[in-house]
């Protein structure tokens, strides 16, 4: 195996024909690919990355047929989409390096706020009347989404506010879609597809403060579903912090279901944040 770049924020590598996301910030590695050709030797190699760059946590998305072969490995599973893979359900696996990080004593506090978020009232589009236009953006947005997303993600697990990591994902195929209102972006989130289906995960849904509390969030979450649903896809899934009570009710409104937890995942605010994850399907 060919040796492995350090990276602070998250970067993509091959290891063993199998595409791996890692960085020091988050100290774990994230497997990207949902296949994975060779489970045993890929395992293998994955230990010898995280033990030269002192890593955590390993975590995949793979295929339930693929399971078993990671858990006598030692993974754990941590949260699943039933049918996220036609057939097949997609299952978050971890395998824990780092012993502390496999539990958390916050794990019946995230509990109750799951509870109380499944306990909300579903959304509807009747309850939201702001002169607000709902659009995917383009190159011509990202000083505005590098300003909205600087001011709401200020010590995040990613450079989501960088100007230069904002034009690298657009023409890597991320979208971006975002609240307008009256030509200023004032909220925002991230739609990454997966490539070996027709699903996709959204991701750093953000609004500006003085917009919050208003229905924009839930909004702009309804509406791209919509547009997601004219590129025909399937599925999608978030992951919102487990501390969020607000954020998981806003899934939880829009009828997402609670899928499970990735216990202290990412490193938000100098330290170890738990995230649940919420999928929703689409289309039949």
């Amino acid at each position: 195996m060919s040796a492995v770049a350090s990276s602070y924020y998250d970067c993509d590598e091959i290891v063993e024909f199998n595409q791996i996301r890692h960085g020091q910030l988050n100290s774990r590695i994230y497997v990207t690919d949902s296949t994975i050709k060779t489970p045993n030797t890929f395992h293998d190699a994955l230990v010898q990355v995280a033990l030269a760059q002192g890593y955590g946590k390993i975590i995949a998305k793979v295929k339930g047929s693929q399971l078993v072969s990671f858990l006598k490995k030692g993974y754990k599973i941590e949260a699943t989409v039933p049918g996220y893979f036609g057939s097949e359900d997609a299952v978050f696996i971890s395998y824990f390096l780092d012993k502390n990080r496999e539990q958390s004593e916050f794990s019946q506090q995230y509990d109750e706020i799951v509870a109380e978020a499944l306990k909300a009232n579903p959304w509807h589009s009747g309850k939201f009347n702001e002169p607000v236009q709902f659009r995917s953006c383009n190159l011509t947005d990202i000083r505005a989404l590098s300003k909205l997303y600087g001011h709401v993600y200020t010590n995040y697990s990613s450079p989501v506010s960088n100007e230069e990591f904002i034009k690298t994902s657009m023409n890597h195929g991320v979208q971006y879609y975002c609240a307008d209102y009256m030509g200023v972006i004032v909220g925002c989130l991230r739609v990454e597809l997966d490539a070996d289906t027709s699903n996709a995960r959204i991701y750093d849904l953000g609004v500006m403060t003085q917009f919050q509390n208003q229905g924009i969030a839930s909004a702009l979450l309804n509406k791209v579903k919509q547009f997601l649903k004219q590129q025909d896809i399937k599925y999608v899934y978030t992951l919102c912090l487990a501390t969020s009570l607000p954020v998981n009710k806003i899934f939880s409104q829009q009828k997402y279901e609670f899928g499970g937890r990735l216990t202290n995942n990412n490193r938000i605010e100098d330290e170890f944040k738990s995230l649940n994850l919420w999928f929703k399907k689409l289309a039949e």
